[in-house]
């Protein structure tokens, strides 16, 4: 287990010394590529490097150190530490120092592992600078990279990321390539949900990750003047936008309770107090474990809008994002289960709402999570907590989970 004075304090330490890089803005803020991004890549392989690691960069910045086992197979870890604009303080952070942490008490207790440890710092998975996510481990894992794309800035991708990651590959003593993939990847990371602190549970145990669909939804009616037009005579894209929306989240409740229904934005033409709105743009998303509950509602969707059309008000809907559900490894959720029990620490198997790089890493090799509470279920906010008891139980279980897999 993770010794509760140095080995914490340098946990506690690293962690705030990350933290600190934004204290002069609300909230956390390493947008990808950005200078605080670049500051904490290049802390963390301070980190690694004082602690006997190696480190290794690719060409996207993904950071990764070893500690060199006896084959030639690595067991991974690791999450991201790029934010949202003004987010929390946990959130991809964690995992990374989390399993630094669990690496080098490892390494002070047990010394040489059979297969090689390694922590992995995705360069980027939230999307708040460019318009794409997980670009860092899609690039480790499937080799995939960015199209051309430019920041709100007019910054293009290939010029930040040049830049930025030029600076990280030439630090001393930083291998420069892509390894290979390792032979499983854990991912220690906040719930940023309320059911662990509502269940008074220490760990959730992830066994997958929900589907998610997104879909772009235009109505289209007839602008007109606010008070000379006959309320039996109007053609309003917004009213005929507020009866789609109040209709499909009654539909969703009772299609299933664990199916999420989000209007996360709306955009209303001409958006004038004195004209009936001609036009309505606005996004649904929709997550579920199971596809077949998406396919359903997404045919809720299409079914609902083509009833409220008529003559005078159409309606288009353009499906945006289909990211089908994952399914982890089970004989290691099955194991950390089992870990979880011998260290006395309360958990429950759950489905995570969110994406993270092991949806990505999901693809290549086994993969499994592992969650702690969120303070209220809050996260992507400059309050998001998680409690240094909470913190240090998942700690502790990745420790262990590691040791099982690679000792």
């Amino acid at each position: 287990m993770i010794r509760p004075t140095q080995e914490w304090l340098t946990f506690e330490q690293q962690f705030q010394q990350i933290v600190q890089l934004s204290d002069k803005t609300v909230g956390q803020n390493r947008l990808v590529y950005s200078p605080n991004w670049l500051a904490a890549q290049t802390l963390l392989i301070q980190f690694g490097q004082q602690n006997g690691l190696t480190a290794t960069v690719d060409d996207y910045g993904n950071v990764y150190l070893d500690l060199p086992g006896t084959d030639n197979q690595a067991v991974a870890t690791g999450s991201h530490m790029d934010t949202v604009i003004n987010g929390g303080k946990y959130d991809g952070l964690y995992g990374v120092l989390g399993g630094l942490q669990a690496i080098i008490s490892l390494k002070k207790q047990l010394g040489t592992p059979l297969h090689t440890l390694r922590l992995i710092s995705f360069s980027e998975e939230e999307g708040s600078r460019f318009n794409t996510t997980f670009s860092g481990s899609k690039y480790y894992a499937l080799h995939q990279t960015v199209p051309v794309l430019t920041d709100s800035n007019n910054i293009p991708f290939d010029r930040a990321r040049s830049q930025a990651v030029d600076q990280l590959q030439k630090l001393g003593n930083v291998r420069v390539n892509r390894p290979s993939l390792p032979k499983s990847f854990t991912e220690l990371h906040i719930e940023q949900g309320p059911r662990l602190t509502a269940s008074q549970t220490q760990i959730g145990l992830v066994a997958g990750i929900v589907g998610q669909r997104r879909w772009s939804v235009t109505v289209q009616g007839k602008s007109n003047h606010a008070g000379t037009t006959p309320m039996n005579d109007r053609h309003d894209a917004l009213q005929t936008t507020v009866t789609i929306i109040t209709e499909l989240n009654s539909l969703a409740h009772r299609l299933s309770n664990h199916l999420t229904f989000t209007v996360g934005q709306l955009n209303v033409a001409p958006n004038t107090a004195n004209v009936i709105p001609g036009k309505v743009q606005f996004t649904i998303d929709a997550r579920h474990a199971d596809d077949h509950v998406l396919d359903h509602f997404e045919q809720v969707i299409t079914d609902t809008c083509h009833q409220l059309m008529d003559s005078q008000i159409n309606v288009h809907i353009k499906r945006y994002v289909k990211d089908l559900p994952a399914t982890f490894d089970a004989t290691l959720l099955s194991q950390n289960e089992q870990l979880a029990q011998r260290l006395k620490l309360t958990s429950r198997v759950m489905v995570s709402g969110a994406g993270h790089d092991s949806y990505v890493m999901n693809q290549v090799t086994p993969t499994t999570m592992i969650f702690v509470p969120s303070e209220d279920g809050i996260s992507h906010a400059p309050n998001e907590f998680t409690s240094p008891a909470d913190l240090k139980a998942g700690i502790n279980l990745l420790m262990a989970s590691l040791q099982a897999q690679a000792y």
